[in-house]
């Protein structure tokens, strides 16, 4: 399994707020797709995260 951490940018009103998200890759014939798991406000979370779905 392949999955990535990739900052994005929303917003909160008129406020931009950074949102790390922990994303999986999903193959499907004839292509695949990044699909998003859960966002994190901060990125040692999302690293927390990631590091527990590698291990499972």
């Amino acid at each position: 399994m392949k999955f990535r951490i990739i900052p994005m940018e929303v917003y909160n009103g008129c406020i931009p707020v950074t949102v790390y998200m922990v994303q999986k890759f999903v193959d499907h014939f004839p292509f695949g797709k990044w699909v998003n798991i859960k966002g994190f406000s901060d990125k040692e979370k999302a690293v927390a995260l990631m590091s527990l779905l590698y291990n499972m």
